[in-house]
């Protein structure tokens, strides 16, 4: 018995001796896969020095040695994630051919690989920019303050990238190093900030996570322009199926007579994929403390909007999205079959019926020695299943709306004093307290406010 379970410590501490070597070599041997597959989409990954058993250090170099081949394999990616971004990705190909491979030939970064060898523990990555394409390197002037700026932030690695693996080599987090820096050029001196710059990932199960910058900021002794507290989180698992939300703290553009300044804006989108056939979309925004300032001071303390979209065509909105981008992004030689690609999208999305519900308010809006304390909207819109076309203003005649709006009495003669047009309007108005409600309705194509045809 004794020997038995000296043969198992012995197997054990064997085992333990023998472990970090195994997983060293999977290691290796995961490199040179990748190395091959770097080199396939056009970068060249180098092993300089190699230090460690239990855990192991590796310095790297990563060169681009084919923009395109490059280019095409990072925007292949988005269109894995949403195929969408086809038609404007084809575009980007097209009109950066000539000249990405003289953007990114010879740009290049280097930084330290590591992990242990004894459990699964994640694996870091450093990543710094060290050196631009080889025909912008070639550009950058002696004794020049903007090249000399380049070169010290390439030099002492100001861009610099920190990179998590997880178990399964998927990247889990991705964290930028902290950059303050005073850029100076004929006396001037221009700060430019960028802190707390973080991207975690989860791909469990969908594409999940969150991207935070903590401050974000251009100054100079005329201008600054500051964004702080930005956290956007998503969960994407199809074009179909998504949901994402903005936050951010604070934004502001001063200059030295104008200024404008946003508190708290909040945005956030959920699209549900609701019988294979149809999607629902929600979209929301709720902006605070809004101050503006330049020839005219204006303020705002809330805006919020949502907006609830039904029953809307997904092979309409595919079509809708493919043909205006081509018209986005090649507007200089549009053809006809172009705008009659985006007709018809849009023609199929009205044809199968379409229902919208929005409520939005403003909350004490100043402007121009106007006061409006509050204003609440409201619209139910409806498109039944049809047949009609866009001509001849067919389609008016098949939608449906009714809504509402609801001010304070005082609000309705501050209204009337910027325009007493809106009279015969007010009038209309029925009193409920001290607010008062214009009930609005669109049918046949006619508009009615209280009732009343206009």
């Amino acid at each position: 018995m004794k020997k038995l379970l000296l043969s198992i410590v012995g197997l054990l501490i064997v085992g333990a001796i023998a472990l970090p070597l195994v997983i060293k070599n999977q290691v290796e041997s995961q490199i040179e896969v990748n190395k091959q597959s770097l080199l396939k989409n056009g970068m060249e990954l180098n092993i300089i020095k190699e230090d460690g058993y239990i855990s192991t250090t590796r310095d790297y170099t990563l060169k681009i040695i084919n923009g395109k081949k490059f280019r095409d394999y990072i925007l292949e990616k988005f269109i894995q994630i949403d195929p969408n971004y086809k038609v404007f990705i084809e575009l980007m190909q097209k009109n950066t051919k000539k000249n990405i491979r003289i953007a990114l030939d010879g740009t290049t970064f280097s930084g330290t690989i590591k992990n242990s060898n004894l459990l699964l523990f994640p694996t870091k990555i450093e990543l710094s920019l060290v050196k631009l394409s080889a025909k912008i390197m070639s550009g950058l002037k002696p004794n020049d303050k903007v090249s000399d700026n380049i070169k010290l932030m390439l030099n002492e690695k100001k861009i610099t990238f920190f990179i998590t693996l997880d178990s399964n080599q998927n990247v889990s987090q991705i964290i930028m190093k902290d950059i303050d820096e005073d850029i100076k050029d004929k006396g001037k001196v221009v700060n430019f900030k960028l802190k707390g710059h973080k991207l975690d990932l989860d791909i469990t199960k969908s594409l999940k996570g969150s991207y935070t910058i903590d401050t974000q900021s251009v100054k100079s002794d005329r201008f600054e322009m500051q964004t702080k507290g930005i956290n956007y989180t998503f969960d994407y698992l199809t074009q179909f199926q998504n949901d994402a939300s903005i936050h951010v703290d604070s934004f502001s553009v001063l200059e030295r007579k104008n200024s404008f300044k946003v508190g708290n804006i909040d945005i956030g989108t959920n699209v549900k994929d609701a019988d294979n056939k149809t999607l629902k979309i929600n979209v929301n925004y709720k902006i605070k403390d809004v101050y503006f300032k330049e020839k005219m001071t204006a303020k705002l303390d809330s805006f919020v909007l949502n907006l609830d979209i039904f029953d809307l065509d997904k092979e309409g909105l595919v079509s809708v999205n493919e043909a205006y981008s081509k018209i986005a992004l090649n507007s200089t030689s549009l053809t006809q079959k172009d705008i009659e690609a985006l007709t018809n999208g849009v023609q199929k999305i009205l044809n199968s019926g379409i229902k919208a519900q929005i409520n939005s308010s403003i909350s004490n809006l100043i402007f121009k020695k106007t006061n409006l304390n509050k204003i609440d909207f409201k619209m139910n819109m409806m498109l039944n299943p049809n047949t009609n076309t866009l001509k001849g203003f067919q389609m008016i005649q098949a939608v449906e709306i009714d809504g509402s709006v609801t001010m304070n009495k005082s609000d309705v003669q501050e209204l009337l004093k910027l325009d007493r047009s809106l009279e015969r309007f007010a009038k209309l108005g029925k009193k409920d307290g001290d607010n008062v409600v214009f009930n609005y309705e669109f049918k046949k194509g006619s508009l009615y406010l209280n009732g009343n045809k206009l």
